[in-house]
């Protein structure tokens, strides 16, 4: 994760917005990647999401980066 983090700005929890639309309106629709920390709304993302998901999540950027099948 620190590898990951240090790529982007990093912001505390209260600035933290979401990594594609750029705001933070509706900081109850954001969602936290559990890899790199960047925060997203559930329906910016592609496919949105109508919910939160249960357990962990990361985000599409960390999948590849973290999560690929070798």
């Amino acid at each position: 994760m620190i590898v990951s983090v240090r790529k982007y700005r990093w912001q505390c929890i209260e600035c933290k917005c979401c990594s594609i639309c750029g705001t933070s309106d509706n900081d109850d629709q954001l969602l936290f990647c559990d890899d790199c920390d960047r925060g997203y709304h559930m329906y910016c993302l592609s496919p949105p999401l109508a919910s939160p998901p249960e357990g962990s999540w990361s985000c599409r950027l960390c999948i590849a980066e973290f999560h690929r099948r070798d």
